[in-house]
């Protein structure tokens, strides 16, 4: 037999998981299957984005530091 105790920590256990953005988001993608593989090329196309930023700011941090130290440094990239 069921604790009846623990009815209200369930019920608020439940009640976080349905406020979570990933539950969310679940209810979502059961709505509409293609939403899962619409957010994952859009976060991988951010952050392709994101990494030729990075690179680009590297390679020119690279260069001050040349610049600096009056040597080349290691090899970026």
């Amino acid at each position: 037999m069921k604790n009846p105790q623990n009815i209200p920590e369930q019920a608020e256990t439940l009640n976080q998981l349905r406020e979570s953005p990933d539950y969310e988001l679940c209810q979502l993608s059961e709505k509409k299957p293609s939403l899962l593989d619409e957010l994952a090329a859009e976060r991988a196309k951010a952050l392709e984005k994101e990494s030729a930023e990075l690179e680009k700011e590297a390679k020119r941090l690279a260069g001050e530091i040349e610049e600096l130290a009056g040597q080349a440094p290691a090899h970026i990239g």
